[in-house]
């Protein structure tokens, strides 16, 4: 059974030239690992059992929206352009939408106390107008969270099959919102188990591999599931014992929109 999209853009279709969403499950460690580091990582500006309307921004299959609504109160509408990954979006609590974000709709003006953009960022070319795209639907004083990959001196072929332009770090991120009307309030590195992989990635994982769909697996998708447990176990060890990571394969950023008249 397909979700049911609310089309408010019509928009070209953005098909992904490999079926990343059968990599992109709630059992892969990685989306576990990410969504147990924003949880830590939030805690320190949010009380999730208070009740918040959310827009995630390039939702995809919906899998944050389910794990935000698995431990929250919110109410996590989705948006993206990809009406065919939007019908994934089952079993969630808000409203799925097909929507270009740079439409900016009158009715979705400051509706959102909180704005999700998970491993968008790094395909953007024009950061500063999507940023402002994304602030537009947020409202005054609520916030923005953001994760990423980081440390750029690692990119690979991996990083350009999968449409990363950049991989940050938090001066990077701390310029994305230096002319806008936003403060960041905190960043932190996650993954840092993972650094020895993203290096060992960039020396393994070739891009002159014919087939997009391999060059993918071989640099995200464990080997078998006792790999992907031992990872998953490593990643929860770390997240218990690191408040805040000196770096990490990942950054999470804490983006507070302004007040009017501030």
């Amino acid at each position: 059974m397909f979700a049911e999209v609310t089309i408010l853009s019509q928009v070209d279709p953005d098909d992904f030239p490999f079926d990343w969403f059968a990599i992109a499950r709630e059992d892969h460690f990685w989306f576990r690992s990410r969504i147990q580091a924003f949880k830590r990582f939030a805690r320190r500006f949010e009380d999730f059992s208070q009740p918040k309307k959310v827009l995630e921004i390039g939702c995809g299959n919906g899998l944050v929206r389910r794990q935000l609504e698995s431990f929250t109160q919110w109410k996590t509408d989705g948006a993206d352009i990809s009406h065919e990954a939007l019908k994934l979006n089952t079993g969630v609590k808000g409203e799925t939408f097909l929507y270009n974000i740079h439409e900016r709709k009158a009715e979705l003006k400051e509706q959102y106390d909180v704005v999700i953009l998970f491993d968008v960022l790094e395909h953007i070319p024009d950061t500063t107008e999507f940023l402002e795209s994304c602030l537009f639907h947020l409202k005054p004083g609520g916030m923005l969270y953001i994760n990423v990959p980081s440390l750029n001196k690692y990119r690979s072929d991996y990083d350009i099959v999968v449409g990363h332009i950049r991989r940050y770090d938090k001066k990077m991120m701390a310029e994305e919102f230096k002319n806008l009307p936003a403060k960041v309030l905190g960043q932190r590195y996650w993954a840092l188990s993972l650094v020895p992989a993203l290096i060992a990635r960039k020396y393994i994982v070739k891009q002159k591999e014919k087939d997009i769909a391999q060059v993918v697996e071989k640099g995200l998708v464990p080997p078998n599931k006792l790999i992907d447990s031992a990872f998953y176990s490593l990643l929860q060890l770390e997240n218990s014992l690191f408040s805040n990571p000196f770096t990490g394969a990942s950054l999470l950023a804490a983006i507070q929109k302004d007040s009017h008249g501030e």
